[in-house]
């Protein structure tokens, strides 16, 4: 089931709200708690700087109050006195010791971020603890506005990359469906324009009326048959023939005539035979390029064998040839709009039959075998309806 592309892009954009939301929810809350932590920290070290110095309580552990003092080796901190001068400090950057102006400026940060904490001794005398953030609780506070940032900076990357690539794809497709249509309507055109000048010249009694009525109505079945064909891409074509044996033989007859008499076109059915809905329109023009490109695979001749085979479940048919064959790197790559290992090729061919058998027949369309110097063998699988 295909999902619409409006619902898509709603489910798109609550996941990445979704994301977000619990990115910076879950940070948040580890922040807040390592930031109470940090706090409770600095609590006890300033009580154990109290303590410390409290020369009227003998009973005082000072090797444990030392430790308290000691072991604080993330969260930066500042002792000073009451006129603000710099008593004692820990995890204070190089840059900043021995610089009063870095000191006073570090110290008004502080006070920003935390409020000083303030301790009385037993003289009377002041001392205030200013404290900052540890690098981890920075980096805890900030990372993930930096993460979801690049994110979204490789999502809009991502989103350009592959807007031109569909921008290209959309312009291999146009330039090759307007040279496969010049293409199509060329042998016909070509007929007419002879007719036409052989009419207009001294030699008409010449002209078999049974020949030109024969060929000018081989041509309107051409262009007729071209007209169809465009007019049912983009549109949803009604899978209404069933005799897929009828179709693809119609095909080869018609290709027989198109390529040297020394490449052995034929078709081998194995039964039973079973009704398959198709477009037969659109499907012949899937066989024909399939043998188009088999021929062009061949220098002088060889054997273009098509092979019908009802399985359980869907229905076979295989390709085969004797050409060059293809290097196993380039057997998706020659499905790509615009990409053709010919020289005056288009690539459109192999990538509008995999279209016409992926989007309407609801079937696969792949190369199966390919061995170089020996040959190729495309397949389609198509589902029974």
């Amino acid at each position: 089931m295909r999902i619409p592309t409006r619902l898509l892009n709603i489910i798109l954009l609550v996941l990445a709200s979704l994301v977000v939301v619990l990115t910076l929810f879950v940070t948040h809350r580890q922040a807040s708690r390592l930031e109470e932590e940090e706090k409770h920290k600095i609590n006890l070290w300033a009580e154990a700087t109290r303590r410390a110095v409290d020369l009227n309580s003998p009973q005082q552990d000072y090797e444990f109050i030392l430790q308290v003092i000691e072991r604080n080796e993330t969260v930066p901190v500042l002792l000073t006195n009451g006129a603000q001068r710099p008593i004692s400090m820990r995890n204070i950057p190089e840059s900043v010791l021995g610089d009063e102006k870095k000191l006073q400026e570090l110290i008004e940060r502080f006070a920003a971020t935390n409020p000083p904490i303030r301790i009385v001794f037993p003289s009377g005398d002041e001392n205030y603890v200013y404290y900052g953030r540890s690098i981890t609780l920075t980096e805890l506070r900030y990372y993930p506005f930096i993460q979801l940032s690049l994110i979204l900076v490789l999502v809009l990357l991502g989103y350009l990359v592959l807007h031109y690539s569909q921008r290209s794809e959309e312009n291999s497709v146009w330039i090759g469906m307007a040279r496969e249509t010049a293409h199509q309507l060329g042998t016909p055109i070509s007929s007419l324009v002879a007719w036409k000048e052989l009419l207009s010249s001294e030699e008409t009694d010449l002209i078999d009326s049974q020949v030109l009525a024969e060929s000018l109505g081989l041509d309107v079945i051409r262009l007729q048959r071209v007209a169809e064909r465009f007019s049912k891409i983009g549109a949803k074509p009604q899978l209404d023939d069933t005799n897929l044996e009828a179709t693809i033989t119609a095909s080869i007859d018609y290709m027989r005539g198109r390529v040297s008499q020394r490449i052995n076109l034929s078709l081998e059915v194995i039964t039973p035979v079973r009704p398959v809905a198709h477009n037969a329109i659109l499907f012949q023009w899937v066989i024909e390029n399939l043998i188009r490109n088999a021929v062009d695979a061949m220098a002088v001749g060889g054997a273009i064998k098509l092979t019908l085979t009802y399985l359980d479940r869907n229905v076979r048919i295989d390709c085969s040839d004797t050409g060059c064959g293809i290097s196993k790197r380039k057997w998706k790559r020659i499905f790509h709009p615009g990409y053709s290992t010919k020289t005056r090729g288009w690539g459109l061919g192999l990538s509008l039959s995999r279209r016409i058998i992926r989007n309407y027949h609801k079937g696969r369309l792949f190369v199966h075998n390919s061995v170089p110097l020996q040959g190729t063998t495309f397949r389609i699988l198509l589902p029974y309806h």
